[in-house]
């Protein structure tokens, strides 16, 4: 019951307040059908832009561009939406021309809010390595040919990007393996240079020729041993002839004195002494010096008298000796000078010997930077192979490439607005407006019009109730001006309105200039930034 009668006094209250929600509601309904004639409409365009994989297999053909295909897109991306090429385009197509309070930057901001680039999957498949497969380049314009226009733009530029962009990378891959193939080169042919130059410094010293030193050595010391013997045995000689000579003079002169046969006899061993010592040494300088002091001692007198008392037979006997002994003494001193010359080559090849480690220590460093850099240019000969190959597929374009596969064409039909959306929508929220603003007006001014309301609000139960009576008077005003709103509405409205686009300006123009000075424009430029 009580609910009855709260639906009543609802529907009384809807009676009572009917101008208030006809008037707001229309109201409503007419500006959201208004907005909706002024939003320009919005194109869409797309284009589909396959990622094709390699032709050749990268087991017979491998390419040095690394980086994949949604790294690359967005290098492309980023390089698309960079002011000046967006300033290029919007010169090019003559954008944005009707709107004069724009600035550069602002039209610049709104066609990189305009282009989407979105990676998309063909039939469930990812890319080579986890890569794209493919994408789309959508563009959103209030003019389709120029969406369109902009759309395939993009896809051109995409598509001379990504063969400059590989190319690039594998001429720069190839170059650097250039570069480096032919400083390695210039490296070994320094380092060869120098252990030329190192051998031809140390050419008696190198390891390879030690064993031949050596050998060498020993024929040396087995030589000094021969001419050791073969000195010993001249010394022996000559001691033997310095006797014989000692004995034939005693015997020819037996009255000589005892200084003058020491003094003979020291001259005999001086002989035998050079024989095997040099001049230098000490035992020789000692006997040198005892002569010395005998000749100075013994008279030349005596000598030469002796000499002069000889008879011819022991004379010629005598000189024979003295040949003989000066015979010996000549190959003594040959073959002391061959030792001599033996010892210096000797000493020659030991210090080679001794030099021979130091010499192969840094052989074998220079061996093994050599051989260091050997593996390294044979390494990067061989990546430059490969780099020239890859060089060739991006020039052949056999390599990964991109391939348009669906071209922006103009649409036909607006992504938006949904103008029945927004008229649905703007009535929806204008008539709720209306109904609150209803309720707040019974609100502000409470008074009690029914039995009901009354025994709700004071529990006080009236004993008859008196409706309020219209007359007839009244009643075909009400409905005057119930008609005289419908027909307003349904046929007076429609009527000016066409009436005036046809006779005097196109609605769109005066939508636009109403826009314009009221400032709607500018918030319906903001939605079309947002959205």
């Amino acid at each position: 019951m009580e609910q009855a009668q709260l639906i009543g006094d609802l529907w009384r209250m809807f009676l009572r307040r009917l101008p208030i929600l006809a008037g707001v509601g229309l109201v409503g309904i007419l500006a959201s059908g208004f907005f909706a004639y002024i939003l320009p409409p919005v194109f869409q365009s797309e284009a589909k832009i396959l990622v094709e994989s390699q032709q050749i297999p990268d087991d017979l053909a491998r390419s040095t561009v690394t980086a994949s295909a949604s790294e690359r897109l967005q290098i492309i991306q980023q390089r698309l939406m960079t002011r000046d090429n967006l300033i290029r385009l919007i010169d090019e197509h003559d954008l944005y021309a009707d709107r004069a309070d724009m600035t550069i930057t602002d039209k610049v901001n709104l066609l990189r809010q305009a282009t989407i680039i979105q990676p998309i999957a063909l039939s469930g498949q990812r890319g080579r390595n986890g890569s794209l497969s493919a994408f789309t380049i959508r563009v959103i314009f209030n003019d389709p040919l120029n969406a369109a226009r902009i759309a395939n733009e993009f896809v051109t530029t995409v598509l001379e990007q990504n063969l400059r962009t590989r190319a690039e990378r594998a001429t720069e891959t190839l170059e650097f393996f250039d570069k480096e193939e032919q400083r390695l080169a210039s490296e070994l042919v320094a380092l060869e240079a120098q252990i030329q130059e190192f051998k031809r410094d140390n050419d008696k010293s190198l390891p390879e020729s030690l064993d031949f030193r050596r050998e060498e050595l020993s024929r040396l010391n087995e030589s000094e041993f021969e001419l050791d013997q073969r000195m010993l045995e001249l010394a022996e000689r000559r001691t033997a002839l310095g006797s014989a000579l000692e004995q034939a003079v005693v015997v020819q002169a037996p009255a000589r004195s005892q200084e003058e046969l020491r003094l003979r006899q020291l001259q005999t061993e001086l002989a035998q002494k050079r024989a095997i010592y040099a001049e230098s040494h000490r035992e020789i300088r000692a006997i040198q010096a005892q002569i010395s002091a005998l000749q100075s001692v013994v008279p030349v007198s005596a000598s030469s008298t002796a000499t002069d008392g000889e008879s011819p037979l022991q004379s010629a006997q005598q000189s024979g000796l003295r040949a003989q002994i000066a015979e010996v003494d000549k190959q003594i001193a040959l073959l002391r000078d061959r030792k001599e010359s033996l010892d210096v080559e000797r000493t020659a090849i030991q210090e080679t010997i001794a030099k021979t480690p130091g010499v192969e220590i840094n052989l074998n460093a220079f061996y093994r930077r050599h051989a260091e850099l050997q593996d390294r240019y044979g390494v990067i000969a061989r990546k430059r192979t490969e780099a020239e190959t890859g060089e060739k597929l991006e020039v052949n374009q056999q390599a990964e490439r991109f391939e348009v596969i669906e071209n922006a064409i103009p649409s036909d039909r607006p992504i938006s607005p949904n103008r029945k959306k927004i008229v649905i929508m703007g009535s929806a929220a204008s008539l709720a407006l209306a109904g609150a603003l209803a309720f707040l007006l019974e609100l502000m001014r409470p008074a009690l019009r029914t039995a009901g309301q009354m025994q709700r609000q004071l529990d006080l139960r009236p004993v008859i109730s008196i409706p309020y009576i219209r007359t007839r008077r009244e009643r075909r005003r009400r409905l005057a001006w119930i008609l005289g709103f419908l027909i307003v509405v349904v046929i007076g409205i429609p009527a000016a309105l066409f009436a005036i686009d046809q006779y005097y300006l196109p609605l769109q123009l005066i939508a636009e200039r109403l826009a314009e000075k009221s400032g709607l424009g500018e918030v319906i430029r903001l939605i079309e930034a947002r959205f």
